[in-house]
């Protein structure tokens, strides 16, 4: 049986896919013929977020396009263009093991390549859109949404709404890939949101804000499988997502990842993961068909990793899923309260904008898991909130196709309780250098200095300058944000040339060069003024005309603006 929520999602996802099931189309989008046509079935999923009860998106449209580098424009249409007759908000948060909700059943495009997709949200500070009225939280006192995009979160002194900032929402959330429609067949595609890396926390005057920082990926639904697994839960808390104290003698906050080998063979990254539900279950769906390596985290508890998982294209979480564990022979997380302790920079990384990745590795010669990711504060360059990393070994197993599993001990290589970090930019960066984190004492908080990531190849150190103009205001407070497909990627504090009616900027950005063009070096920016004395009900976001274009040249001056 559903709950409150479940239900209130369920419904939601039924009225998106009848919505743009009427959706009207347009453009020729590079389609082979304009009488050839397809069908596109695309389903929303989405990861873990463990500091988060819910993440709601209002969406109000997709387009798509042959091209990967076309710029976006409304009035382009070699696009193809779905709106919605009316914005749909969903939460994000309740897509998690395995969930599919189908948002575009029976699509019809134009055959042909498309190799992007852009998601269109409403801006939090846009006009509050219907379906964000009519939703309801179902906490103990109901209230509808304040705003199109909205976060909730629990912590020591209660539940918290926030706004969720989507940066320059008029240009899209970007999804690069290639997949064919071809006529008289139907794609079945899986967009992947995934919270943990997409969802960044910031301090905003004394409150958090959050902004989204999406990275989308796709699965194909007709090559994908599925991975399924048991917990004990005489392991876990009885409340898994919500603030438990490190005193308390059982596991919280689990995330499950399927991990794989980077192509370049440096270390192994997280292509999937999943929340473990209150029953102690997980379920990994979508995967491409494959092996991989499933690594169990949580607060409280010491890693766990299965190694070689195989996974069956066209198995689902209900049919020919592999499992790990069953329910007669679970895996029983090795409980370990009071033994972790904190980290953070010891210094803003460069870019402000970025991630930090902590890892561990098993063997000598072995490549390094990842165990905990988090995103830096995109204005302060650090993370907003210090990484809880876990003390003592990790417990490791190799897949059986009969459990239980037998699990045995393992230092990692950089020692008992400590990280590789790495630190790595938004866009055209390399991850830098993993930084050693040494363990610390259980509880305290340790910094680290970072290797900052440097500029792919091919990528030049580019420049955009200018000049604010304003009125001297209420307004003391101010960051310029630069930003591409929806992703803050640099931001420069710019709080006294607002405060004082104008001043001039510089700020670095990747880009390209006449002789080694950067199809994706254009970045959009705004200003982000507020009141220190009332930051949330002063907040205002002042968009820049047109784009900073550094596609083929390492400087754009004279980029100004005038509010």
């Amino acid at each position: 049986m559903m709950n409150k929520k479940q239900t209130a999602v369920a419904a939601l996802v039924s009225g998106l896919s009848m919505a743009l099931l009427v959706a009207c189309g347009g453009g020729g989008g590079g389609a082979a013929s304009p009488s050839a046509t397809g069908a596109l079935n695309l389903s929303v999923t989405d990861g873990p977020g463990d500091d988060y009860s819910h993440v709601w998106v209002t969406i109000t449209k997709i387009a798509f396009h042959t091209d990967p580098n076309a710029t976006w424009s409304a009035a382009d249409s070699s696009w193809q263009t779905y709106t919605l007759p009316s914005p749909v908000t969903l939460d994000l948060a309740a897509l998690n093991n395995g969930a599919l909700n189908r948002v575009f059943a029976g699509l019809s495009l134009p055959t042909g390549t498309y190799q992007q997709i852009r998601i269109f949200l409403a801006g939090f500070d846009a006009t509050l859109s219907s379906s964000a009225q009519s939703i309801n939280d179902n906490e103990s006192t109901p209230v509808a949404l304040q705003w199109n995009d909205q976060v909730e979160y629990s912590d020591a002194s209660g539940v918290h709404e926030s706004p969720l900032e989507i940066a320059y929402p008029t240009q899209g959330i970007q999804l690069n890939g290639t997949f064919a429609i071809t006529a008289n067949s139907t794609l079945n595609l899986a967009v992947d949101f995934d919270l943990e890396h997409e969802v960044v926390k910031f301090l905003h005057g004394s409150t958090y804000n959050f902004t989204l920082k999406p990275n989308l990926r796709y699965f194909d639904l007709d090559h994908a499988g599925a991975i399924t697994g048991q917990l004990a839960t005489s392991a876990l808390c009885p409340t898994l997502y919500s603030a438990v104290t490190n005193n308390s003698n059982c596991a919280y906050n689990l995330v499950v990842k399927a991990e794989v080998l980077a192509a370049d063979g440096s270390r192994h990254y997280d292509t999937r993961a999943t929340s473990v539900k209150a029953d102690g279950s997980f379920a990994l769906y979508p995967l491409p068909a494959g092996n991989y390596d499933i690594l169990i985290r949580g607060r409280n508890m010491q890693t766990a990793l299965v190694t070689g998982v195989p996974v069956t294209a066209g198995s689902t979480v209900a049919s020919g899923a592999t499992q790990v564990s069953t329910l007669a022979s679970p895996i029983t997380p090795v409980v370990a309260h009071n033994n972790e302790y904190f980290a953070n920079y010891a210094t803003p990384m460069a870019p402000t904008s970025g991630w930090a990745v902590f890892q561990q590795t098993l063997s000598n010669g072995g490549k390094p898991y990842e165990v905990r990711w988090g995103n830096t504060n995109p204005y302060t360059g650090k993370l907003e909130t210090p990484m809880a990393l876990q003390l003592g070994s990790v417990n490791v197993a190799s897949y059986s196709a009969v459990p239980p599993l037998s699990f045995s001990a393992f230092t990692p290589v950089e020692g008992s309780g400590a990280y590789a970090v790495g630190s790595n930019g938004l866009a055209y960066y390399t991850l830098g250098a993993n930084a050693t984190l040494a363990a610390a004492t259980a509880g305290s908080l340790a910094t680290f200095t970072e290797n900052n990531p440097s500029l792919s190849s091919g990528i030049a150190a580019g420049s955009v300058s200018g000049t604010i103009s304003t009125t001297p205001s209420v307004y003391d407070k101010a960051s310029l944000v630069f930003s591409r497909f929806a992703n803050i990627v640099e931001t420069v504090d710019v709080s006294s040339q607002v405060a004082t009616g104008s001043g001039a900027f510089s700020v670095g950005l990747p880009a390209g060069t006449v002789s080694t063009p950067v199809p994706g070096a254009y970045y959009y920016a705004y200003l982000r003024v507020w009141n220190s004395a009332h930051p949330n009900a002063s907040l205002k976001v002042v968009p820049f005309n047109g784009y900073a274009d550094l596609r083929n040249s390492g400087t754009v001056t004279g980029f100004n603006i005038s509010f």
